[in-house]
């Protein structure tokens, strides 16, 4: 993490929590899909589900946005809002905790 800039660090994180919420989805329908007895009672299934939770909080967890306003496809768009504002919290969680160890 030395000498890398904090915006640099921000973006890779913003970038790799867009393609984890768009890979969770798909994965967790597809593990609920193929379980025989359906998704009811298996502990694979009710981590993925909890993990999709926690990657689309707060905007999409707690539906900040207007639902109309992104149909189809477009539901991308605060998806990357989204992992912006986590890859920015990461970001400022990490900066202060190296300030706070300096002192």
């Amino acid at each position: 993490m030395k000498g890398r800039h904090p915006l640099v660090l921000g973006a890779a994180l913003a970038v790799g929590h867009f393609l984890a919420c768009l890979c969770i989805v798909p994965l967790t329908l597809r593990v609920g899909g193929a379980l025989p007895a359906g998704p009811g009672d298996s502990l694979i299934y009710s981590f993925l589900a909890l993990v999709t939770k926690v990657l689309y909080f707060p905007i999409l967890a707690m539906a900040l946005y207007p639902r109309h306003w992104f149909p189809g496809q477009m539901i991308a768009i605060p998806i990357a809002v989204n992992s912006l504002l986590w890859g920015a919290l990461l970001v400022v969680a990490m900066v202060a905790a190296r300030r706070l160890r300096v002192r």
